[in-house]
């Protein structure tokens, strides 16, 4: 039943793919986007990590909306809106209160003075950031959702399924830290943030979340700077520099005993690169984020078993976008130094087709293939994720 009003959605939606409404005139400028992705996928890991392969269908619906009024010949107000579907086809009901607004902020932005944003939305280190999302077709290749369909908990955990744990054992994607362990500001907190305009090809952003949030951090800034450049029409540049920065939440070890969410400094950057040079476009960064996250050291002036004490990881693909197809190739290799236990890797490759159907909708393919490494187990995992959908966007 939720599969087949899923795909009537999709198929009415589809009759009105036209339904992009962009009002472009000297004073207001609207502009309304949706997508939904009906896809499945289905999972091998090594045997010990799951006797039977793993499949699972899901929907990922979401609508925006953008408005801006001018105010002053260089300076527009308005606000930007985007609500999150729950997974229609897994969800036991299909209840409106199901509804996530998943962004939604003020926008006050000027010609040449750059552009302020409040309310709830990501870190410009999140909007800045550069790595394979930017160009990956299908479902996002390496940098996509495939983990979740992967038991990728390590060893101690291998019965708990599919998944993994953002903060301990691997870093399993190219995200910086909010985006990966899922910021979320709390009653009464939002995100400011500033997008300075491009001087000299240069553009600065900075984003400022006052008071605690669910990652247990305050006053957590995100920055970003990006440096756009081209050698012809057909050859152009950005790179990228972003990161984000907080204090430890604790002022005492002891605190650490009965406190189970004690955070070390948050110092997580990421370094960039994308080259377009006519329908190919190359990626490659490398980010690291330190011994960022929880503290699980509980014993005063002694490391714990178990405490992350560096994570680093590197990103690289490259992508053909044309009008009949898009296909990419892209990597992802990291490590995470732990206490008393060494370091544990994890690599991944994918490999991702999107073809176009008609008036905004596509079909894809991803592969991925993953390894992992923990440097006291003998048997490590290992196993395939393939993934195919259905993507309309309006």
């Amino acid at each position: 039943m939720r599969l087949t009003l899923v795909l009537f959605l999709f198929f009415l939606l589809h009759n009105n793919a036209s339904a992009k409404v962009i009002l472009d005139k000297k004073i207001f400028y609207t502009e309304l986007n949706g997508n939904i992705d009906l896809k499945f996928g289905y999972a091998f890991n090594q045997s010990t990590f799951g006797d039977k392969p793993k499949e699972k269908m899901s929907s990922c619906p979401n609508l925006s909306l953008r408005y801006l009024q001018r105010v002053h010949p260089s300076t527009q107000m308005g606000f930007f809106v985007k609500v999150d579907s729950p997974d229609v086809i897994n969800s036991r009901t299909l209840d409106i209160k199901e509804l996530d607004i998943g962004q939604g902020y003020f926008i006050i932005k000027n010609k040449g003075l750059g552009s302020i944003e409040y309310g709830r939305k990501g870190l410009v280190s999140q909007d800045m950031l550069i790595n394979t999302s930017k160009i990956c077709a299908a479902a996002g290749g390496v940098s996509g959702d495939w983990a979740n369909y992967a038991n990728l908990r390590g060893e101690h955990k291998k019965s708990d399924g599919a998944g993994y744990d953002k903060d301990i054992v691997f870093w399993v994607k190219p995200n910086i830290y909010s985006d990966y362990n899922g910021l979320k500001c709390k009653s009464g907190t939002s995100v400011i943030s500033y997008i300075s305009p491009e001087i000299y090809n240069f553009q600065f952003g900075l984003s400022y979340v006052p008071r605690e949030n669910n990652l247990h951090y305050s006053n957590l800034i995100g920055a970003g700077l990006s440096y756009k450049g081209s050698l012809s029409e057909d050859i152009s540049f950005i790179a990228a520099a972003t990161g984000e920065f907080a204090k430890q939440n604790y002022t005492d070890e002891k605190e650490c005993l009965s406190n189970p969410n004690c955070n070390n400094q948050l110092k997580h950057w990421n370094l960039g690169i994308n080259v377009k040079c006519f329908n190919l476009n190359y990626v490659f960064s490398y980010g690291n984020g330190g011994n960022s996250g929880r503290r699980v050291n509980i014993v005063q002036g002694k490391e714990k078993k178990g405490e992350v004490k560096n994570t680093h990881y590197i990103n690289a693909g490259i992508a053909y976008h044309s009008d009949f197809s898009k296909l990419s190739f892209t990597y992802f290799a990291s490590g995470r130094e732990i206490a008393d236990s060494g370091t544990n890797e994890l690599s991944s490759y994918a490999v991702s087709l999107e073809y176009p159907l008609f008036m905004g909708t596509s079909y894809y393919f991803d592969a991925i293939k993953f390894y992992t490494k923990e440097p006291k187990v003998h048997n490590n995992n290992s196993g395939y994720v393939f993934l195919a959908g259905l993507k309309l966007n309006f």
